[in-house]
C-alpha cells in the first residue's frame, strides 16, 4: 500500500505534492515506558481516593503533576511525517509540526542499529510515547530524534542530523531521495 498523498495549499504542481507516512509502532522499551508514565497518575489518584487528610492532598497534587507530564509528553510525540520537494515535516499529536528543509538533506539512509547503540539524551523524552529531543552517540555525533521505534530509524542529513522512524522505511527513504534529486 502506498502512503497517502495530499496537496499542499497554494497550487497543484508537482512541487506541492506531499507524501505522508505513519510513524512506526512503538518499540518494546517505549511501550513499557509509556505504560509506566500513563499509569503513574492513575496510581496516584487511587492513593488519593483511599487515603485521607494530608496524604490525600499530596497524592492529588502528585496525580495532577503526573497527568500534565503525561499529556505534554503525548502532545509532543511524533504522529506522522510528510515529504515534499522543499521539506520533511514532522507532525506531532497536539503540538505544532517541526520541519527539516530539503537543503539540509545531504543523505538519508536506514539505521536499524540505533536500537542497540549507546545513545545519550541531552534534552528531550526518552521513550514515553516515542523518542524525541536532542541525543548523541559515538557513531552519529549529536542529532535530533523524532522517532517511535529505534529499530526502524533512518538518518537524515550530514552536518545537522535528524532521526525519524517511519513505518515504511524503504518507501520513505526512496521518496526523500526522489525529492532531494528534484531539488538538485
Amino acid at each position: 500500500m502506498l502512503p497517502a498523498r495530499s496537496l499542499v495549499p497554494g497550487g497543484g504542481t508537482s512541487a506541492s505534492v506531499m507524501v505522508t507516512y505513519k510513524t512506526a509502532s512503538l518499540d518494546k522499551t517505549a511501550i513499557i515506558l509509556t505504560l509506566v508514565l500513563a499509569g503513574a497518575p492513575v496510581a496516584a489518584s487511587l492513593v488519593a481516593l483511599s487515603a485521607g487528610g494530608e496524604v490525600r492532598s499530596v497524592a492529588l497534587v502528585i496525580a495532577a503533576i503526573l497527568f500534565v507530564v503525561c499529556f505534554a509528553t503525548y502532545a509532543l510525540a511524533p504522529s506522522s511525517y510528510a515529504v515534499s520537494q522543499d521539506r520533511i515535516i514532522v507532525r506531532r499529536h497536539l503540538w505544532p509540526s517541526s520541519s527539516i528543509p530539503m537543503s539540509q538533506v545531504k543523505s538519508c539512509y536506514p539505521y536499524p542499529q540505533l536500537s542497540r547503540a549507546k545513545t545519550f539524551r541531552l534534552i528531550g523524552n526518552g521513550g514515553a510515547f516515542g523518542w524525541y529531543g536532542i541525543y548523541a552517540c559515538d557513531e552519529l555525533g549529536t542529532f535530533r530524534m523524532y522517532a517511535t521505534n529505534r529499530s526502524k530509524a533512518i538518518v537524515i542529513g550530514d552536518g545537522a542530523k535528524f532521526i525519524l522512524s517511519p513505518e515504511k522505511t524503504e518507501s520513505f527513504v526512496a521518496a526523500v531521495h526522489e525529492y532531494a534529486q528534484t531539488r538538485s
